[in-house]
């Protein structure tokens, strides 16, 4: 029931049989990295973006999923360092497949990512969902930091971030 309606969906949005499972690997990416409805689309073109010029992707979702360790904003070293086809960290392109069951929003953002040149984003408030999208690393690594501020600002947040 659940695979008849997902390629249900899929057919809906005329994706053709043999681009199904890319197109569910990098909207189920995105269902787990985008908390915001507009940044669905936004990373979705980050991914795109990499991949266009084989940059790993580096998603934390995806390395921690195939390391079984899904509790952390924060990839452990153990997680980084497993060798497995999901750490995104080790691999260049796409992983071996979804790693979770994406809505419509990530469906359609997989399908029609934003426009953008951005290679970097990272949500530096946890509550709300905001999220900063960068074009260079040294945009992303203020960014990192902006999110370790926000984890450090009060023991409400440190929960989240743990």
């Amino acid at each position: 029931r659940l695979v008849d309606e997902t390629f249900s969906r899929l057919d809906a949005r005329g994706v053709a049989v043999e681009d199904r499972h890319r197109v569910l690997t990098i909207a189920s990416l995105i269902q787990r990295e985008a908390r915001l409805e507009e940044d669905f689309y936004r990373v979705s073109r980050v991914i795109q973006n990499r991949l266009a010029i084989d940059m790993m992707l580096q998603f934390d979702s995806a390395t921690q999923y195939g390391a079984g360790d899904t509790g952390s904003v924060w990839s452990s070293a153990e997680a980084l360092g497993d060798d497995n086809p999901y750490n995104t960290y080790a691999i260049t392109g796409l992983p071996i497949g979804p790693i979770a069951a994406p809505g419509d929003v990530a469906l359609d953002a997989a399908l029609a990512p934003a426009e953008g040149e951005w290679l970097y984003f990272v949500t530096i408030d946890l509550r709300t969902g905001e999220t900063q999208f960068s074009n260079t690393l040294a945009e992303h690594e203020q960014g990192v930091e902006r999110l370790r501020e926000w984890c450090r600002a009060s023991d409400e947040n440190r929960e989240l971030c743990a």
